[in-house]
């Protein structure tokens, strides 16, 4: 490797591999600490809208408990 471009090329290389591995690290980190794995995910899957409507539903069930405490007082 005695061309600058050579050097150039093998530096490129190797942060995209590094960025590589850093995005895999993260994600797996993030479902080993059961954090929402959909949460970087843009495209829309079956997993992510189970999660969307199963949160609307809880809320919306909190909702309804807090307004019948509130009108029982």
């Amino acid at each position: 490797m005695n061309n600058w471009q050579n050097w150039a090329v093998a530096l490129i290389l190797l942060l995209c591999i590094v960025r590589i591995g850093q995005s895999i690290y993260s994600f797996f980190r993030g479902v080993k600490e059961k954090r929402n794995p959909c949460a970087n995910c843009a495209t829309g899957c079956e997993l992510k809208n189970y999660i969307r409507r199963n949160v609307r539903s809880v809320v919306k069930k909190e909702k309804k408990q807090r307004k019948n405490a509130a009108d029982s007082w």
